[in-house]
């Protein structure tokens, strides 16, 4: 094998993994958003909710889009924080009042009833309960593959810590 194929070939192996790690990340949103209007949405909203301090949920929607942002932009890539970020974001905007948790909230109610439409007309069901389950359970399914595959990766290129 010459010098440089070796080169190519990690270059296109990060390539592909920088793709994953975004596509995850995706998916991540989409299966947030439904679960904001499901029954994991009531729970993460309940839970906050009860809390004593009403600045709480506020706090951890802010912490959670710093987050996602901060990751974004270390390396380019869509890691942990961002992928958690994608799930429970849109549930916390929910229970957040002010500016960002209902412009969160109405994004997402904008996304799912885009995907509804979508949903109904390719795949003849509207079930948002089985489509949030099975992105979240294949986002964080790439997400530990973007993981093992960027372990691999030579020190600058890696994607980030382990789930």
């Amino acid at each position: 094998m010459a010098r440089g194929s070796g080169a190519a070939i990690r270059a296109a192996r990060q390539k592909g993994t920088t793709a994953l790690a975004w596509a995850s990340f995706g998916v991540a949103i989409v299966g947030g958003t439904f679960a904001a209007g499901m029954w994991i949405g009531e729970v993460i909203r309940t839970l906050l909710d009860a809390l004593p301090w009403p600045w709480v949920p506020a706090l951890l929607l802010l912490i959670a889009v710093v987050g996602v942002g901060i990751d974004l932009f270390v390396d380019g890539a869509p890691n942990q924080v961002a992928i958690y970020g994608g799930i429970l974001t849109p549930s916390i905007a929910t229970a957040a009042d002010g500016k960002l948790g209902n412009s969160i909230s109405d994004w997402t109610a904008d996304l799912v009833n885009w995907l509804n439409g979508s949903l109904v007309e390719w795949l003849g069901t509207g079930s948002a309960v089985g489509l949030a389950l099975a992105c979240i359970i294949c986002s964080l399914l790439m997400a530990r593959r973007v993981v093992r595959k960027s372990a691999g990766a030579p020190a600058g290129a890696r994607g980030g810590g382990p789930l």
